[in-house]
């Protein structure tokens, strides 16, 4: 479980009515369906309406709605349900909420006509338009706040009616003005963030005093933004924020008016937008992306994660990869790079969370849908038989499976290192644990040169050169087998196992059922998710190893 301690810019969202014919297979409530991820043609900024039908928004100058009886899969033909003015500029639709009422609030940005500008000069003013009578007339548009605003990911109701808004905005900060006071010593980014308010409906809006703001890690970086608000069951709100800095940072209102002063929460994170989904049971869902560092992929979007937690974001348990870029195996495309983010997820009357996703580069949008209830799992487990499936080795060589070498039509992974200048390593996710076991049976072939495995709580990328110096756990196997004060027997199967202790903070290591060696972990963690292997030849390993089974299984 996590613990909770105390740019890229969306003008548009695409719409998923190309979709409904990939019809994506969902598990009734309690079955652990796995995520599914499709392709999509156009895409929309969905809500889920009171009579139980969804609603999908395209934006653009005109507001054209299609509705869905069936979670999703099939949408209806479009209907026009007002235009905007075109003398306000370029209109780019963000963020849909349904109130209690069964309302609609859309939140639009427009560039004012400022596009083309420098970037002190350019504007993405935010207006709110909302419905009247359940939905079927609309309200003219209304100004929210002027200036250079970032995507808008979250809006809520509060308990009391009013409505939250949080925001991030571009300042005037740079390195030769950076700010008076505390603010000279270092650097808060280009962006704030904040809060704007509604008491009455959206037709007016207040904006909380704070400016929430953190030192960021290197000139020039973005600072805090993207903020995602929730309401907690103790009346709080909640907010989550970006950082460049590894990790969210939290804020937290009695009223949604007054927020206290930024700080660090320990959920591990990329730069990059979470998004928190309040299931009808009242428990929570968070979507983000735990990886670290590599600053040419934004920072780590290569996997989008899950987590679910009952007991409003104290704890947290699954952390499953639920989609992960289409195109990893490749190369990051010259205009731009890998990445599964920026998710604005809807609940469906059937329980299941779905959300288009942006793809990085030229991937597009596509659509994930998964069960929560998949996130509860303890146990994952791989034998090969479907090739190697779940598992991360791009930008490698020597990693593949092949044929088992004792066992007819079975499969193994092999493991080995075949050119000096390619790293070979392999990762692999299975649900969070403070405490669990790994079991990993494996033959070392004659003349094999080493290999390191690795227990982590977060994703990196296969090639990452500092995986040793970020894993919780590094268990180095070397040539010839050597383990500790023993050694794996060349051409035998062993079960290697690692069982791992949060509160003794350690690590036993067990060969064929014998404890061998203990390690210590070498930071706290909120629990473990993801095996690395890494071979450590110098320079090559032709012999290398096989992997006939992986099998993880962990407790809070």
């Amino acid at each position: 479980m996590q613990y909770r301690t105390s740019s890229a810019w969306v003008l548009t969202v695409l719409s998923i009515f190309a979709a409904s014919e990939q019809r994506l297979a969902a598990g009734p409530r309690n079955v652990a369906s796995p995520p599914s991820l499709t392709k999509l043609a156009e895409a929309m900024v969905m809500a889920s309406l009171p009579d139980g039908r969804l609603i999908g928004l395209l934006g653009g100058q005109e507001a054209i709605a299609r509705y869905s009886s069936d979670e999703g899969r099939t949408w209806s033909a479009p209907e026009r349900l007002f235009a905007l003015p075109k003398d306000m500029g370029v209109w780019g639709l963000h963020y849909m909420l349904a109130d209690r009422h069964g309302e609609l609030h859309l939140f639009y940005t427009t560039d004012a006509k400022t596009t083309g500008k420098s970037l002190p000069d350019m504007r993405f003013d935010i207006y709110h338009v909302g419905s009247t009578n359940g939905h079927s007339s609309w309200k003219a548009p209304v100004l929210v706040r002027k200036g250079y605003h970032g995507s808008i990911l979250s809006a809520i109701q509060l308990k009391s009616g009013r409505l939250i808004l949080p925001i991030c905005y571009l300042t005037s900060r740079v390195w030769s003005n950076r700010g008076k006071g505390f603010d000279a010593f270092t650097d808060m980014g280009r962006f704030s963030s904040g809060v704007v308010y509604s008491d009455d409906g959206g037709d007016s809006w207040k904006q909380s005093a704070i400016e929430l703001k953190v030192a960021s890690p290197y000139i020039g970086a973005d600072g805090i933004i993207e903020p995602i608000a929730l309401e907690l069951k103790d009346g709080r709100t909640w907010l989550l924020l970006r950082t460049q800095l590894g990790r969210f940072f939290e804020s937290f209102s009695q009223d949604g008016a007054t927020w206290t002063r930024p700080t660090p929460t320990s959920i591990l994170s990329s730069d990059s937008p979470p998004s928190l989904t309040r299931l009808k049971d009242g428990r929570v869902v968070l979507l983000w992306n735990n990886c670290l560092r590599f600053s040419y992929a934004q920072g780590g979007r290569h996997v989008l994660h899950a987590a679910i937690s009952d007991d409003d974001g104290r704890t947290w348990r699954g952390y499953r990869e639920v989609a992960r870029n289409p195109f990893i195996d490749e190369p990051p495309p010259p205009n731009g790079d890998h990445g599964v983010s920026y998710t604005l997820p809807t609940l469906t009357k059937g329980g299941e969370i779905i959300t288009p996703l942006q793809v990085g580069g030229t991937g597009g949008m596509w659509l994930l849908r998964f069960n929560p209830e998949w996130l509860n799992e303890t146990k994952r487990k791989t034998d090969f038989s479907s090739g190697a499936k779940g598992w991360h080795h791009f930008g490698t060589k020597g990693v593949e499976v092949v044929s088992h070498p004792e066992k007819a039509g079975a499969k193994v992974l092999q493991l080995r290192k075949p050119e000096a200048d390619w790293p070979s390593a392999a990762v692999w996710n299975f649900p969070n644990g403070m405490n669990g076991r790994l079991q990993i049976r494996l033959k070392l072939k004659s003349g094999f040169a080493g290999v390191r495995i690795g227990l982590t709580d977060h994703f990196s990328v296969p090639i990452d050169p500092e995986d040793q110096c970020h894993n919780l756990v590094n268990l180095p196997i070397g040539p010839e087998g050597k383990l500790g004060q023993s050694a794996l027997e060349s051409a035998h199967w062993h079960t290697l196992e690692l069982r791992w202790n949060f509160t003794k903070q350690e690590c036993c290591i067990l060969v064929d059922s014998h404890p061998v060696e203990t390690l210590p972990m070498q930071r706290r963690t909120s629990g473990v998710n993801y095996v690395r292997l890494s071979s450590t030849a110098d320079p090559t390993d032709l012999a290398g190893l096989l992997i006939e089974s992986v099998d993880a299984s962990v407790s809070d």
